[in-house]
């Protein structure tokens, strides 16, 4: 009896070994070592079922793909969808590490172009793994898309497509007209504007314009009170949450009256979230800019 009582023991000692064995080489084949846009490496185990946002394009991204129920928090840079500002809130610029560790997310989302290394590497030091994007173009948008889907254990094909298919009717609407030269300037007082390696560059010739500040490298620039002058653009688009015209900005740079844009009111305002973010409604901000490059072609889709 003693010998039956102890082999049974035996046997349900080691189904009991094996059991925790295959669990520790399934967690061990579920971790996996990640590449980010930055070329970090990043070690977590997908899907991940809690995620912070440290930009807020890759919020609408995270919402877009169906996985807002994934965030946990949002931050005080985060405005659209509408429901984000129902979420517990932190801080993400400069980034609340206590608060973030608090929250226990599973995965932080970050781009290159506002949240620094540094702090991720930080926060990887406390377990908390930061997987970057970059948007050095148009096709980003979408590759972070899907990205983000895989990410999250979701279908990100839908919203990938769903964008790369406004681009393209943009695109083929606007094929064949001139191409009107443009200032494209992030406000009308310090003329901030976007240089030749942006997104917002290509934006601006998918919709059928010509970029003037691709005059100028990198990402960002900005332009001097001559340079407008010099280059005369035919249309002027200021980034605005409000309805622009010639004439306001005729109030800060009064010389410009002799520029063709100003001449002819072709001075308008695009809601800054539509072309800062690049993110799913950086499409309708394409068409938007596209409307006021090429009405007819455009309106008439």
């Amino acid at each position: 009896m003693l010998r039956s009582s102890l082999f049974f023991f035996v046997v349900a000692l080691l189904m009991l070994t094996s059991a925790a064995c295959e669990q520790n080489e399934q967690e061990r084949v579920q971790a996996v070592a990640l590449v980010d846009a930055l070329g970090r490496a990043v070690e977590m185990t997908p899907p991940a079922a809690r995620v912070l946002s440290l930009a807020p394009n890759l919020t609408e991204i995270i919402y877009a793909i169906g996985a807002g129920d994934r965030l946990v928090a949002a931050s005080q840079a985060d405005t659209y969808p509408p429901q984000v500002r129902d979420l517990p809130a932190f801080s993400s610029f400069p980034p609340d590490h206590e608060r973030i560790v608090e929250l226990n997310p599973d995965l932080l989302f970050a781009t290159d172009e506002i949240n620094s290394p540094t702090d991720a590497d930080a926060l990887a030091r406390v377990g908390v793994a930061t997987y970057f994007f970059s948007f050095a173009d148009i096709a980003s948008v979408p590759a972070a898309i899907r990205t983000a889907g895989g990410l999250l254990g979701v279908d990100g094909e839908p919203a990938a497509m769903a964008f790369e298919a406004t681009i393209d009717s943009v695109r083929q609407a606007t094929e064949g007209q001139p191409s009107p030269s443009t200032l494209l300037l992030v406000g009308d007082d310090v003329l901030y504007a976007f240089g030749r390696e942006s997104y917002a560059s290509e934006a601006i010739r998918a919709a059928g314009g010509e970029n003037l500040t691709d005059a100028f490298d990198g990402r960002s620039a900005v332009v001097s009170e001559e340079f407008v002058l010099e280059n005369r653009p035919e249309v002027i688009i200021v980034l605005s949450d409000e309805a622009y015209s010639a004439d306001q900005l005729l109030q800060k740079h009064p010389t410009w009256s002799i520029i063709p844009a100003v001449e002819d009111g072709r001075v308008y305002g695009i809601h800054p979230d539509l072309l800062s973010r690049p993110g799913p409604r950086l499409a309708k901000g394409i068409a938007e800019v596209a409307e006021r490059l090429h009405p007819a072609p455009v309106e008439s889709r």
